[in-house]
């Protein structure tokens, strides 16, 4: 036992009188505070440069140890490769002014799930008067109106209603029919979302899920407050 004790004292001793071992203890203190925090932007960078440490310390041995340089490289390459999508994800850097404007009406979405989400959508401009939901009718798909105003008729009642919003927003969530009939004017700009394609980007994320949860209550809150009845002859509304 004695002997083990010594052999350990030893090595230890021979460690710290390695040159450059500090670089081990720097990179070592790097990576623990990488992984104490929750930001995985943080923890990442935190540990590219840990590792960073590590590799200049084997490469400043004599000689070099160049099988952990290697595998050193590997991860840290690995780690900025995740840290390149992470920002990406985050940044509005890479999208065009359109959909910088397209955007900044999904308020709860981050920027990597806006894109997630728009990848999934298809855009039109409606050729004249277009209806998108029609009252007691089951639809499957969801509307983003890209318009200042559109049209709800609902029990013979019409109402104007400020865009942009989203249309079936209430289906997609909970099932059964439209409680109003939606249209658009000639020109409108809107986009369509299969339910089902959207449902299940939504049940693998339950972050996007819950963007867009509290998207939807954000449009529900403001066709409340912003919506103006309009009262018309049913002849008119049926025109």
């Amino acid at each position: 036992m004695p002997n083990v004790i010594y052999f350990l004292h030893t090595d230890t001793m021979d460690m710290f009188d390695q040159p450059f071992v500090v670089l081990i203890f720097l990179g070592l203190a790097l990576k623990s505070a990488g992984f104490l925090v929750r930001d995985e932007l943080m923890l990442r960078t935190l540990v590219v440069a840990g590792t960073v440490c590590d590799m200049v310390f084997y490469l400043l041995q004599s000689p070099p140890i160049f099988g952990s340089v290697l595998t050193n490289s590997i991860l840290a390459v690995i780690n900025l490769v995740i840290i390149l999508i992470v920002i990406v994800e985050r940044s509005t850097w890479f999208m065009s002014h359109r959909e910088r404007i397209l955007f900044s009406h999904f308020k709860t979405l981050s920027p990597g799930q806006f894109r997630r989400v728009k990848r999934l959508s298809t855009w039109s401009e409606a050729s004249g008067e277009t209806v998108l939901l029609r009252e007691g009718e089951r639809a499957d798909r969801l509307y983003f109106i890209e318009a200042d105003t559109f049209c709800v008729i609902k029990q013979g009642q019409r109402y104007e209603a400020r865009g942009p919003a989203f249309a079936g927003e209430i289906m997609l969530l909970q099932g059964g029919v439209a409680s109003a009939t939606v249209t658009v004017d000639d020109g409108a700009i809107y986009a369509v979302w299969e339910a089902d394609r959207l449902r299940r980007a939504m049940h693998r994320s339950r972050a996007l899920e819950n963007a867009l949860v509290a998207r939807f209550g954000h449009d529900l809150a403001d066709k409340v407050r912003n919506s103006v009845p309009m009262p018309v002859p049913l002849s008119s509304a049926a025109e």
